[in-house]
């Protein structure tokens, strides 16, 4: 399985948990910053993903998920696993409170939070 996961490397956050996942030991894992990817990241908007609302991953060239549907997914094929409670409450409160986060943080850092 082969997965190409887009991500803006100059997020602390993007960037550790990129390098968290670890993947590559059971997947082909690809890691992609997203701010130097133009052309796939144009792609994505046509098909309506939009690379700030959180990390994108295509798997084997087909199919997309993005934002929490991401982590979780990467999280399910994942040997190292975070445990959510319930996926529920991630999506609808963990994950959009760490895309705030991210927002701070990148102006705090003097970076465009908007890729």
């Amino acid at each position: 399985m082969k997965i190409e996961l887009y991500y803006d490397k100059e997020c602390p956050f993007c960037k550790y948990y990129a390098n968290y996942i670890k993947l590559k030991q059971n997947h082909n894992l690809i890691l992609i910053n997203a701010r130097d990817s133009k052309k796939t990241i144009d792609e994505f908007t046509k098909h309506g993903y939009d690379i700030n609302d959180g990390f994108i991953i295509r798997v084997d060239g087909k199919k997309l998920y993005q934002g929490s549907d991401a982590i979780i997914y990467l999280n399910k094929i994942s040997k190292k696993k975070i445990y959510f409670n319930n996926n529920k409450f991630f999506k609808n409160f963990i994950y959009p409170s760490a895309k705030l986060l991210r927002k701070t943080i990148l102006t705090l850092i003097g970076k465009n939070s908007k890729i």
